[in-house]
C-alpha cells in the first residue's frame, strides 16, 4: 500500500514538473518564435548594425572593403603579367576596369540591395500568411497555431500524464518547438552575418577567379531567406487541417507539421545548397563551390 502511494506521488510530482515546463514554454516561447522567423528589413536597420556595416565608404565594414580594392588591383596586375609568361587566359584590362567600376559601386550599395532582397522575401511570406487569414479567418502564426492545438487537442481541465500518449505527443511538440527556437535564432544571426559580408561578396565579382565566393554567398543568403516562405506554406497547410476531432490521426498529423517545420532548413539546403542551421546538425555546413 505504501509502495503504491509512493509510486503515485512520484508520478504526480513528475507530471507536475513537466506540466509547469509545458506551461512556461507555451506562455513565452511562441511569440518569440514568430519574431525571429518572419523577419523583415528591421533586421538590418538597427542603428548598431548600421554602425558596424558603415553609413559611408569611410566607415565600418565598407571601409575595410574599399581598402581591399588596392589589393584586388595588385592581384590582377600580377596575374596579368604572369599570364604573358604562362600564356594562360585572363580577362582583359578593359574588362577588369569595367567590372571594377560596376561592382565597386554595387559593393558600396550592398546594404540597400540586401535590404530590398529581404523585403521581397518578407512580402512573399506575408502574402502567404494573409492568404491563410482570408481563407481560415485566423492569423497564420506560431502563437495562434499552438493555441489552436492546445484548445482543440489537449483538454486543459484534465491532468496531463507524461507517460500517456497525449503526454508523449506534448513532450515531442514542446521539444520540437524548443529546437525551432534555437535553429531559427541561429538563422536570424546568420542572415545578419551574411549581410555584413555582402560587400566582400560583391567585391569578389571584380575578378573571374573569385566569382565562386559570390555564388556561394548568394546561394546561402537566399536559402536562409527563402526558408521563411517554406515555413509560411507549412503553417498555411497546418491551419487547413481539421484538428477539431480529438483523435490519434489529428495528433499524428500535428507531429508531422512540427517535424516538417524542424526540417524546413534541411529541405532548403537540399534544394538550393547554402548553410544548415539545424541545431542537431552542428553549427552548419557551407558549400564552398558554385555547383
Amino acid at each position: 500500500m505504501e509502495e503504491s502511494n509512493l509510486t503515485d506521488n512520484v508520478t504526480k510530482t513528475i507530471n507536475d514538473i513537466f506540466q509547469n515546463i509545458f506551461s512556461s514554454v507555451d506562455n513565452k516561447i511562441y511569440e518569440l518564435l514568430d519574431k525571429i522567423t518572419f523577419i523583415n528589413t528591421d533586421i538590418v536597420e538597427k542603428p548598431s548594425f548600421i554602425k558596424i556595416f558603415g553609413k559611408s565608404p569611410s566607415e565600418g565594414i565598407l571601409l575595410i572593403c574599399n581598402a581591399l580594392i588596392l589589393g584586388v588591383i595588385i592581384f590582377y596586375s600580377i596575374n596579368y603579367l604572369i599570364s604573358h609568361l604562362t600564356y594562360s587566359k585572363i580577362q582583359s584590362p578593359m574588362q577588369f576596369i569595367f567590372k571594377a567600376i560596376l561592382f565597386i559601386g554595387i559593393m558600396n550599395g550592398s546594404l540597400w540591395i540586401c535590404s530590398q532582397i529581404i523585403n521581397i522575401i518578407s512580402l512573399i511570406s506575408s502574402s502567404i500568411c494573409d492568404l491563410g487569414k482570408n481563407l481560415f479567418n485566423q492569423d497564420i502564426s506560431f502563437v495562434n497555431f499552438i493555441s489552436q492545438i492546445n484548445n482543440k487537442i489537449y483538454d486543459a481541465d484534465k491532468a496531463l500524464s507524461i507517460i500517456s500518449f497525449d503526454g508523449i505527443i506534448k513532450s515531442f511538440t514542446t521539444m520540437g518547438f524548443m529546437n525551432l527556437i534555437f535553429s531559427y535564432a541561429l538563422r536570424y544571426i546568420m542572415i545578419q552575418v551574411f549581410v555584413l559580408i555582402s560587400p566582400f561578396a560583391f567585391l569578389c565579382l571584380v575578378n573571374d577567379r573569385s566569382e565562386w565566393i559570390f555564388k556561394s554567398w548568394i546561394k546561402a543568403f537566399l536559402s536562409l531567406l527563402l526558408e521563411q516562405v517554406l515555413i509560411a506554406i507549412i503553417l498555411l497547410l497546418a491551419f487547413s487541417l481539421d484538428f477539431s476531432n480529438v483523435d490519434e490521426m489529428s495528433k499524428v498529423l500535428f507531429i508531422g507539421i512540427i517535424y516538417a517545420l524542424t526540417k524546413a532548413n534541411t529541405f532548403m539546403y537540399m534544394l538550393f545548397g547554402g548553410i544548415v542551421t539545424n541545431v542537431g546538425s552542428g553549427f552548419g555546413m557551407l558549400k564552398s563551390n558554385g555547383n
